[in-house]
């Protein structure tokens, strides 16, 4: 009789779907595809420790002491993605927790990033008498802003857009680590139910942020805004969208139970490994884009207008 069979009587039922195995089961079941799933892991987080520090130098050398903690905190993102994806690889049953969590913190980065781009143009009172003016078109991005015909009210609306995301989020992700230690069979069932409140938030978001990069920059063209943005972007791809889309079709799919978990199992190193893969790639980008910046002039640091390292 092997492990499985002795860890787990036949007779004992269980939710196949959403099953799985203790650690010591786990560990013994799935050496293999473990083993070599933890090595590409810690190899990307390797990777991105490395760029994450590089950029922190890069950071500290060249930009004003009072905008330094925001920029850092900005470019943390890529690094709370890894780390996760492999404490997931590690313990799985802690995986929804580690699809949650660094989503909500790359709402809050993108929210300081948000911050750091209005200063970067001169803040908020700047932007608001460019609206004023007619200096700026109103933006023809996302369709939720064009029935609003006052320039102002079209920014506060794009304000909100932004804003709405880490608070809102935050708030749905509190609610669902809540249902998942109290009962994960009903987070599991409820997948459904707050799914479209999060999708909601995501477009509300996107919208938002588009219409404003596209308003604001192309007054300053030299502001290389579109590619940090792109990047940002894709993160936030990977750690929600994507999550709920390969969530969708694992819980749709038709497959046989086995009482080492496999279903659960394998979707879950898939999951990781493909995000893993994913920001390392992106990470690469994001790389060569910071270290191709050309460095300040000896003894100078910038401030606001430093636009090469905001996340």
């Amino acid at each position: 009789m092997n492990v499985t069979e002795e860890s787990i009587s036949p007779a004992e039922t269980f939710d196949c779907r959403n099953y799985l195995p203790p650690l010591k089961l786990y560990y013994a079941e799935y050496i293999i595809p473990l083993s070599l799933s933890l090595t590409v892991g810690c190899i990307v987080w390797l990777w991105v420790t490395f760029v994450f520090v590089k950029v922190i130098k890069l950071i500290r050398r060249q930009t004003e002491k009072g905008l330094v903690m925001v920029l850092i905190i900005a470019n943390t993102v890529y690094f709370t993605v890894v780390t996760f994806n492999v404490v997931a690889l590690l313990v799985p049953h802690v995986a929804v927790v580690c699809d949650i969590v660094p989503f909500v913190a790359f709402c809050w980065c993108i929210l300081v990033f948000f911050r750091y781009l209005k200063e970067s143009v001169g803040g908020d009172s700047i932007i608001m008498g460019l609206y004023e003016s007619k200096a700026l078109d109103p933006p023809k991005v996302c369709p939720c802003f064009r029935f609003i015909y006052d320039r102002k009210r079209q920014l506060r609306a794009i304000r909100f857009g932004i804003l709405q995301l880490p608070i809102y989020n935050s708030v749905v992700a509190s609610i669902q680590l809540l249902i998942f230690s109290y009962d994960k069979d009903l987070f599991f069932d409820a997948f459904y139910i707050i799914l479209p409140f999060i999708i909601t938030s995501i477009v509300f978001y996107v919208g938002s942020s588009v219409s404003f990069i596209k308003t604001v920059a192309p007054l300053y063209p030299d502001n290389p805004i579109f590619k940090r943005f792109f990047l940002l972007q894709l993160v936030l791809i990977i750690t929600k969208p994507q999550i709920i889309i390969l969530e969708l079709i694992y819980n749709l799919s038709t497959f046989e139970c086995t009482l080492a978990g496999e279903p659960k199992v394998y979707i879950n190193i898939i999951k990781q490994l493909v995000i893993l893969l994913e920001i390392a790639a992106v990470t690469i980008c994001s790389y060569k884009f910071y270290t191709g910046q050309e460095p300040a002039a000896a003894g100078e640091k910038t401030g606001v207008n430093n636009t090469g390292y905001e996340a």
